[in-house]
């Protein structure tokens, strides 16, 4: 019987570390392989090949990181409509593109750790910064819950810090509170909104353990 393998087994199998990167992945013979599936491997540098055999077999070539989990973690993103680009010179456009670029800046600090990483407090985190990045002009009003009580960037201890990019995300939290700045110019009732006190709050998690960090 032919065997399906989709893209997100694939991600499955990367976020039990049983699949890292420019690892081997043996498929028996007559597996199907969905474009998507193909595609992900491809961009992790996944080698494919198919025996006679009857179960998935991976070979390493190397060690596989404990984080190597962390690939498959997705910061949400927007399509640029360039039909429309004073919508996307807009303040809140500009505030959730800045909040992406930092999260990843953050997600490569991480990235650089030789121990494991809570894995759990990881995808905590994303979903936090995911839905502020997705929030509409009206639903950064409606003052709705974010989970950033469940946020403890602070308990992360690095065994490994690379200070250049340490500080490069310090420096951040500047540019988030310029651009969130702006947006508050343009529209005033923000600065009331729970959207505006999560970021604040996200950005004193940030500032605290990156000082911390570089005072040690």
């Amino acid at each position: 019987m032919e065997k399906l393998l989709t893209e997100d087994s694939v991600r499955q199998l990367m976020r039990q570390n049983k699949l890292a990167n420019q690892d081997q992945l043996t498929l028996p013979r007559g597996t199907i392989l969905t474009p998507a599936a193909r595609s992900f491997l491809g961009e992790h540098r996944v080698k494919i090949k198919q025996t006679n055999g009857s179960s998935i077999d991976v070979q390493s070539k190397k060690t596989a990181s404990p984080n190597s989990w962390l690939e498959t973690l997705r910061v949400a993103t927007r399509t640029v409509n360039f039909g429309q680009l004073a919508q996307e010179s807009s303040p809140l456009i500009r505030l959730q593109q800045t909040l992406r670029e930092q999260f990843l800046l953050l997600l490569t600090v991480i990235d650089k750790q030789i121990g494991v990483i809570d894995q759990s407090q990881m995808m905590t985190m994303a979903e936090f910064v995911n839905e502020l990045l997705t929030k509409s002009f009206d639903q950064v009003l409606a003052n709705e819950d974010y989970p950033i009580d469940q946020v403890k960037l602070t308990d992360f201890d690095l065994s490994k810090a690379p200070l250049l990019l340490v500080q490069q995300l310090q420096s951040s939290v500047g540019q988030v509170a310029f651009s969130l700045g702006d947006y508050i110019q343009v529209q005033p009732e923000l600065r009331q909104a729970t959207y505006c006190r999560a970021i604040i709050q996200w950005q004193n998690q940030i500032q605290a353990w990156t000082q911390k960090i570089l005072e040690r």
